[in-house]
């Protein structure tokens, strides 16, 4: 069970907050929001600022840890972008800025042009950080369903019945999950790699969304893509990031395990938003069906 202590009630819905908080943060970064453009609202706010050619995410603060894992996100990816790793780079001004209740970071904006990005990419990415030494400062350590634990118990969209199901369902997963022997070497992790958090960089493709960088078992940075057909990921897809990253976790005993806690870990932003939007309300009792009893329908991504 969360404790109350890690639970942070937001003060609002993100739709309501989001563009105050906009304002605010980029009057703090003295950065020019004339003629935002909201590019993206579910689990996040994503606006262009065309005027600095700048985006800005825009995040809930929904526990005590919400503004260092920001912190920690621009940290790395500053350091990741001196050591010449492929990744979105934030600006240099002093953030996350805290505003309405939010936490808002500004990254430089990447047009996307080109050929969309695709397992393969996504593979050859993670093989590449996964060979990185350590970054020179700490990383938080891995742990996971700690966002849906919260997001459990502070939603407004489940029934009780749902949420003591739902409660009980982390505890069985976390006490699985503290039984496994990893075979590759634990160090850093992404922490939320799959293919929607890649984008293009011109010629290049690059790694985005680094909330939840950490260090931890690596295999956690394959569980997405492998778990992926709940989302229609075709299986050459699945073989060709395998064969990028060079190794397949699919025959070890932990693999259930870990799709497991990934396939609850999708319900974080349905649990915290379905009850201001229609469309993620029908999605999470669809999710919610398949974990209660086990079914293998294929889900809806948002």
């Amino acid at each position: 069970m969360t404790s109350g202590h890690d639970l942070v009630v937001p003060v609002a819905d993100l739709p309501e907050v989001a563009p105050r908080a906009l304002a605010d943060a980029a009057r703090c970064c003295g950065l020019d929001d004339s003629h935002a453009q909201l590019v993206r609202l579910f689990s996040t706010a994503v606006y262009h600022l065309p005027a600095v050619g700048a985006v800005a995410r825009i995040a809930l603060v929904t526990s005590p840890q919400s503004v260092s894992r920001l912190t920690t996100s621009v940290r790395v990816t500053r350091w990741l972008t001196s050591a010449g790793f492929p990744t979105v780079e934030p600006l240099p001004v002093s953030q996350p800025v805290v505003s309405h209740g939010c936490a808002i970071t500004f990254w430089r904006y990447l047009p996307q042009h080109g050929p969309p990005a695709g397992p393969a990419d996504l593979g050859r990415l993670l093989r590449r950080l996964h060979h990185l030494g350590h970054p020179p400062f700490p990383l938080p350590t891995y742990q996971p369903l700690g966002s849906v634990r919260r997001a459990i118990q502070a939603s407004q969209a489940i029934s009780e019945d749902e949420r003591a199901w739902l409660s009980g369902h982390c505890e069985r997963l976390l006490h699985a999950y503290r039984q496994l022997d990893f075979g590759l070497p634990p160090g850093m992790i992404h922490g939320d790699a799959w293919q929607g958090n890649l984008l293009r960089d011109g010629d290049r493709v690059v790694l985005a969304d680094w909330d939840a960088v950490s260090t931890g078992p690596r295999e956690i940075d394959l569980i997405p893509t492998l778990q992926a057909p709940r989302f229609g990921l075709p299986a050459h897809q699945r073989d060709a990031f395998i064969a990028a990253y060079g190794h397949d976790i699919r025959g070890w005993g932990g693999y259930p395990v870990l799709r497991d806690i990934r396939e609850l870990s999708t319900t974080t932003a349905l649990l915290r938003d379905a009850h201001i939007d229609p469309a993620a309300y029908d999605q999470l009792q669809v999710r919610l069906t398949s974990l209660r009893t086990g079914d293998t329908r294929q889900w809806t991504t948002f």
